[in-house]
């Protein structure tokens, strides 16, 4: 993805981080797609994916370009990404874009530029771009298009669908492009965790952790944001005698030897981010 993103313990049990409540209104994100967004809007764990701790706006059209004519499905012709935001005027500050894979290479970098600039102008502060799968031409190039296109726009991020997909044939229909419902999900899961990253990101609190040496305690470690459910683990280091850490951050310490070096921690969410919590002794 190109998002491209002390407390000191005795005996007693106590909380590292608060869970933060949920909010009464998720966050509203507009997600405006073309045929390659069907392989997550036609499917209902893919939607359930996204919708998670968000509400999220689909738009997405078959044959959709940027800009110019989209081209013709069933004799009809969807609206344009710059149609699409012309006709609602406003959009959330949020928005994902899965555009791209019919539009001309000659015009592509100047139907992003209008792209951005409408939705800017309408109120998106942060346009999270999927790239494109680079099965054959003229996607590589589009792909390097967005890339300049990036260091041109501050509120654009590229969300790496291509990389995320590369050794993944099984995600794509025999076209290499289109997505099975594997492929839908995988998509979903990618954007929606480049969603929170912006709204929300996965944390934990306070950072880093302090024990004290000899003491034996019991931690309840917490994370924040993200997607839950969250799982914990050991990520470098070699824990000391009498340290155990279950999945669900339970952590309980004997007190019985020292850490050799310092221990990181890290919790996963479950679109496959990932936060870390440094552990010291003193």
């Amino acid at each position: 993805m190109h998002l491209r993103l002390a407390v000191s313990l005795g005996v007693a049990t106590l909380v590292v981080a608060v869970a933060s409540a949920v909010a009464a209104t998720p966050p509203t994100v507009l997600l405006i797609g073309d045929s390659v967004a069907t392989g997550m809007y036609w499917h209902d764990d893919a939607i359930a994916v996204m919708q998670q701790r968000l509400g999220v706006y689909w738009d997405v059209a078959i044959c959709r370009t940027i800009d110019g004519t989209s081209c013709p499905f069933d004799g009809e012709r969807a609206p344009t990404l710059i149609e699409a935001v012309e006709t609602r005027r406003t959009v959330p500050p949020t928005v994902v874009v899965e555009v791209g894979y019919n539009d001309p290479a000659s015009m592509f970098a100047t139907e992003v530029d209008h792209a951005m600039s409408a939705l800017t102008s309408a109120g998106a502060t942060h346009v999270l771009w999927l790239t494109m799968r680079e099965s054959h031409a003229p996607y590589p190039t589009l792909n390097g298009l967005l890339e300049k296109a990036a260091a041109r726009w501050p509120q654009l991020d590229l969300v790496d669908w291509d990389a995320a997909s590369e050794s993944h044939p099984s995600w794509f229909q025999t076209d290499d492009i289109h997505l099975t419902p594997e492929g839908g999900l995988a998509m979903a899961h990618l954007t929606h965790a480049a969603v929170m990253q912006v709204v929300d990101p996965l944390r934990v609190r306070p950072t880093p952790l302090r024990l004290q040496a000899g003491r034996s305690c019991t931690v309840k470690l917490r994370a924040e944001g993200g997607t839950p459910p969250y799982r914990w683990r050991v990520a470098s280091g070699r824990p000391p005698r009498g340290f155990h850490l279950l999945a669900d951050g339970t952590l309980v310490t004997t007190g019985a030897a020292r850490a050799e070096a310092t221990l990181m921690l890290a919790v996963t969410d479950a679109d496959g981010t990932s936060a870390s919590l440094q552990v010291l002794e003193r």
